[in-house]
């Protein structure tokens, strides 16, 4: 499974890499910016596991944005330091819901990482409305 991380903190960047890694079948690359949209260009992946909040003029509705236009099949999962309910929600509703397979409050485990990835995987992307199920913990929502 082809992976995309973009995360602008390259600790936690090095961390998610090497994580997910550590599970059979996947390959990961990473991203700190904006050339995350053109390595997407370059590279099919399967999923992209995306920060909201990556510089002071950067989110990921524009990575999300940006990468969807020439590959609608990719899916999103989104994480963020900021523990709001409201937030997530709104975003996910702004992008219609059809990219985003699960959003993840940091801090989370790399297993429900691994979860949340191949939950990504597993939707169909027929661009129908995805909704809410439980999440593998208390700190993530899966849609």
């Amino acid at each position: 499974m082809r992976v995309l991380v973009v995360e602008d903190e390259e600790a936690i960047r090095a961390f998610l890499k090497e994580g997910l890694e550590s599970f059979p079948g996947f390959a990961v690359d990473v991203a700190a910016d904006r050339e995350a949209v053109e390595m997407a260009r370059r590279t099919s992946y399967d999923v992209i596991v995306t920060d909201m909040h990556l510089a002071e003029d950067l989110d990921a509705t524009e990575i999300i944005s940006g990468i969807t236009r020439f590959d609608p099949r990719v899916r999103f999962v989104l994480m963020t330091g900021k523990k709001r309910l409201d937030v997530a929600t709104k975003l996910v509703r702004a992008l219609k819901g059809n990219q985003v397979a699960s959003f993840l409050f940091k801090p989370f485990d790399l297993e429900e990482l691994r979860i949340a990835v191949g939950r990504a995987v597993g939707k169909p992307r027929t661009g129908a409305e995805t909704e809410m199920v439980d999440s593998p913990s208390p700190t993530g929502i899966a849609f």
